[in-house]
């Protein structure tokens, strides 16, 4: 009875750690996925902002005098990239993406957390076996919840690859 208690311990503690570290690798990768969605945001959203303020420029150089025909092309093309930029903005999303990624990596940051508490609270012995099974089972339930949720919010292998190279480097 003692050794299958403190196999279901080990087992229990092992399957803790697992998620601790696999919420820790799911929140890095998306704090990486959230950090590229607003360097997007803010690529297309500037470029799309200071193409607009020359054109305001140029509209009043039209109203004032004759404008030449390199500056109506130049104006109308300029006006073509600002819209394409608002467009690929608009249709990417990347702000909404850039929190949600950035909201998923919170949530996961604290099952972390849990884990990494209840791990010290269980070697520091305050609790038994059977208390730390059914918090790691509500911390499953939530683990799991979360990944449901990310499934709206899709991160890259690039962002996988970044997050694990730099939980490597802390080891």
């Amino acid at each position: 009875m003692i050794s299958s208690e403190i196999s279901n311990g080990l087992e229990t503690i092992t399957y803790l750690e697992n998620i601790a570290r696999n919420s820790r690798l799911n929140k890095r990768q998306h704090f990486y996925a959230g950090e590229r969605n607003q360097f997007y945001n803010n690529i297309f959203g500037s470029g799309a902002v200071i193409i607009n303020v020359m054109l305001g420029s140029v509209l009043f150089i039209t109203v004032t005098n004759t404008i030449p025909d390199f500056a109506k092309w130049l104006s109308g093309f300029m006006a073509m990239i600002a819209a394409v930029c608002g467009g690929i903005q608009t249709f990417f999303n990347f702000q909404k993406q850039s929190q949600g990624h950035r909201r998923i990596g919170n949530r996961y940051l604290e099952v972390q957390r849990e884990c990494e508490y209840l791990l010290a609270k269980y070697k520091d012995n305050p609790i038994g076996i059977e208390l730390l099974q059914e918090k790691v089972e509500r911390l499953t339930e939530k683990y799991n919840t979360i990944n449901n949720d990310a499934e709206d919010f899709p991160t890259q292998d690039k962002d996988f690859t970044k997050a694990k190279k730099s939980l490597m480097m802390r080891k």
